[in-house]
């Protein structure tokens, strides 16, 4: 309902409709359970479409209209000329004061002369569909990229001019295509308030892309028509490379100029915000009304059919999920998405949870009774981070590599060594501070790069964790600053060494699909031992030596083996490594065969910070 809302542009004739929808519990009593009326006297539309300008004075009157649901503000105009334009709201309400507010379902945020506005396009070079991706594979195969999209584009070198963030990435899917990775996740695009430094988190305008995005510097902002488009034209771009986007959703929070909360005369009468479970940022969606739930599903779906996203992750689930009792947060989100996705054909849509609850274990009892897809999983990670920081693995990292483990069918995590959250993996491996000596600390990182593509879940790495790109995170302070890649760093030995590992071991994925099952041995590791079990697999604390054991379907329906050993310590080790049958193993990192006899390869020499992929079909 609400993507129907907002400016609505037929392009063919200019004519542009305003609408602008209210929630009203007596005529539908779905709508909410705590809040009332916005108590409006008149709306007026006043912007740089028509002859008045931003004079108030000047400006069209809505008019009103009757819904089932509740109230419609409508206004009609029909446009001379192709461009951007750009529009508030100007409300008088019943008790004499006036406000101006934007509208809560436009299709873009503008900051022109210094105020976040609303805007619209009429005309240009349109874009009226993306193309869907031809084969979507299951989210338990992918490889995702997550990007920073300011970070990354903003030592890109080249002309830069009259070009936006967006068409910057266009420019470079080259490098994703190379890497190997079969799915960009970027952090938010939807819009924020102000001109300052944003991740995307603290979202007002949810139909709407950032303008930090799409403004084309160097180009008259005013004749910049296209800026719209840029995003589906990227969408489009990686979909021909098959490369799928995952929308990063904040849907638990808004920020204070969240247009419904400034649209009520008396802001405890706005039905869309308050209290609902753990919620601790900025505005919080109440989840308890109708009008809540129908316009986050709206949000979804609007930017699934017009943009043909691939997946949603879902942004700090623990505030709009209610694990007691029935849950009408994220559980019938996810129901109603589900269902809309079956209706419309769309399978192998990515469903990813970001739940993170204090014992990170209860995440997979979440994801399973939310019947989501996937959730993040970080419990490899804090292993790669305390354990590379001390130099000591511990028999718990067993567990974290069994990442599968008690995921339903159909269901897992999203294992990850680093992420936009904080430090890279170099920097905590070095000691976790400012100034860690990269050329020094990258090759400690390469046995938890190995575990992570070997292990079971799907795999997420982070822009520049493939070239070792490294950075402190002070979590005291404001983490949310500007982290530009360095990619000098990419042409030197360790960038280099790093990058090549890194796209071997997503080759070895992609080639080698056994390794994409849930099955690990040992499921059950005794966490007491801290030598390896009676059958040679688990860990052995001492040399920081890691063995297990992978298994799964190859390509042509046969069965695959893997036995991995990755030496996390800084001398070379000679191991004793268990094999499932004798026969010729190949490592598919050094590309070596080895013969095995009686069950065992005896004295296998494994390099410091390094590992080994033995691979046999059996």
């Amino acid at each position: 309902m609400y993507e129907q809302f907002g400016p609505i542009v037929d392009h063919s004739t200019r004519k542009v409709t305003f609408k602008l929808f209210f929630p009203d519990s007596s005529k539908n009593i779905l709508q909410y359970s705590r809040g009332g009326l916005p108590k409006i006297k008149e709306i007026y539309v006043p912007g740089t479409f028509n002859t008045g300008g931003w004079d108030e004075k000047q400006a069209p009157k809505m008019s009103v209209e009757d819904h089932p649901s509740g109230i419609l503000y409508t206004y009609s105009t029909t446009l001379e000329k192709d461009g951007f334009y750009q529009y508030k709201f100007y409300i008088k309400f019943e008790k004499g004061t006036d406000r101006w507010v934007n509208d809560p379902c436009t299709r873009y945020g503008s900051r022109l002369g210094g105020d976040d506005n609303s805007g619209f396009v009429v005309g240009g070079n349109l874009v009226d569909s993306v193309k869907p991706i031809t084969n979507r594979i299951s989210p338990q195969d992918l490889i995702i990229y997550e990007m920073m999209v300011d970070d990354f584009t903003e030592n890109l070198t080249g002309d830069k001019s009259q070009k936006n963030t967006l068409d910057l990435i266009t420019e470079n899917i080259k490098y994703l295509v190379d890497l190997g990775v079969t799915a960009l996740q970027p952090l938010p695009w939807t819009t924020v308030p102000g001109t300052g430094f944003n991740w995307g988190y603290e979202p007002f305008l949810f139909f709407s892309v950032d303008e930090r995005l799409t403004d084309r510097k160097g180009v008259l902002s005013e004749n910049n028509v296209d800026r719209l488009y840029s995003l589906k034209l990227l969408i489009d771009a990686l979909h021909e490379k098959n490369i799928q986007v995952i929308m990063d959703g904040v849907f638990n929070h808004a920020r204070t100029e969240f247009p419904y909360l400034q649209l009520y005369q008396n802001k405890e009468d706005c039905p869309y915000i308050g209290p609902f479970e753990e919620g601790t940022f900025f505005e919080d969606f109440d989840f308890n009304n109708g009008c809540v739930r129908e316009f986050i599903f709206d949000v979804c779906k609007y930017w699934i059919e017009n943009y043909q996203i691939d997946g949603i992750r879902f942004d700090y689930v623990k505030g709009f999920f209610r694990r007691a009792g029935g849950d009408p947060g994220i559980t019938t989100l996810i129901s109603r998405l589900r269902r809309f996705l079956s209706e419309t054909g769309r399978n192998n849509f990515s469903l990813i949870l970001e739940n993170l609850p204090d014992n990170r274990y209860q995440a997979v009892d979440d994801t399973n009774r939310i019947n989501a897809t996937g959730t993040w999983f970080d419990p490899l990670m804090y292993q790669a981070f305390d354990l590379g920081k001390a130099g000591q693995i511990r028999p718990s990292i067993m567990r974290a590599l069994n990442a599968n483990k008690d995921f339903a069918p159909g269901k897992g995590p999203v294992t990850y060594i680093e992420n936009h959250d904080h430090g890279t993996l170099v920097n905590k491996v070095g000691g976790d501070f400012v100034g860690v000596d990269r050329n020094a600390n990258w090759f400690k990182t390469q046995p938890y790069a190995i575990a992570l593509f070997t292990a079971p879940g799907t795999v997420m790495i982070h822009n520049g964790q493939e070239f070792g790109d490294e950075y402190y995170i002070d979590h005291k302070d404001d983490r949310v600053r500007s982290r530009p890649l360095n990619w000098d760093r990419l042409k030197d030995n360790a960038g280099q060494t790093l990058s090549n590992l890194y796209k071997k071991l997503i080759k070895i994925r992609e080639e080698f699909p056994g390794l994409k099952s849930p099955f690990f041995h040992p499921d059950n590791y005794n966490e007491s031992f801290t030598r390896f079990d009676k059958d040679g697999f688990g860990v052995d604390t001492q040399r920081q030596i890691i063995i297990f054991h992978r298994w799964g379907a190859a390509k042509d329906g046969s069965n695959e083996r893997f036995i991995i050993v990755l030496n996390c310590s800084p001398t070379k080790h000679f191991v004793d490594v268990p094999f499932p049958f004798n026969g010729d193993w190949i490592d598919l990192l050094s590309d070596e065969t080895f013969r095995v006899t009686d069950f065992w390869r005896k004295w296998q020499d494994v390099n410091s910070h390094y590992g080994r992929i033995f691979y046999a079909k059996g």
